[in-house]
């Protein structure tokens, strides 16, 4: 099991990311390249990018693209729901379930495990997550994941 903690830079000219290991020792930024009016964040380990996530152009609901390693890996999707946020990842049979309120969310697998959780901190400043990921072969995976997630939020309010 791992831990990781993404913090928003504050006073970024784009939107800029610093992730943390469980000793709060940084592990991995990100960063938001604009074009046009779609996205994409890109993930760094160091100096070596190792993925992104790329928003799609939708018209209802945002749907984002997910690349490891420069290879496509899948979708996500903002599923309509009344209540509590809920995304379909069309890859793994993984689904992401949210709280009512949109903080606390879920990542299962078609069998109903939890593959990862995260929540988001209100009393910041800026955006900061709490990951916890049960299985560390899947940590830069989730960690996409989880700024995707961030991202439709953020596309939702604008």
């Amino acid at each position: 099991m791992k831990k990781l903690y993404i913090k928003q830079k504050f006073l970024a000219l784009t939107d800029t990311y610093d992730i943390y290991d469980e000793n709060e020792y940084p592990k991995y930024f990100a960063q938001c390249d604009f074009t046009l009016m779609l996205h994409r964040l890109r993930v760094y380990d160091g100096d070596v990018e190792f993925g992104y996530v790329e928003q799609q152009f939708k018209f209802f609901e945002p749907e984002f693209s997910f690349y490891l390693n420069d290879k496509f890996i899948g979708n996500i999707v903002k599923e309509l729901t009344f209540f509590k946020p809920r995304y379909y990842l069309d890859f793994n049979d993984w689904r992401i379930e949210g709280d009512l309120f949109g903080l606390d969310y879920e990542v299962f697998d078609g069998q109903g495990h939890v593959i990862m959780s995260f929540s988001k901190d209100l009393f910041r400043f800026t955006d900061y997550y709490c990951l916890t990921i049960f299985d560390d072969e899947n940590e830069k995976l989730c960690l996409l994941i989880a700024l995707a997630v961030d991202m439709a939020v953020c596309s939702q309010k604008n």
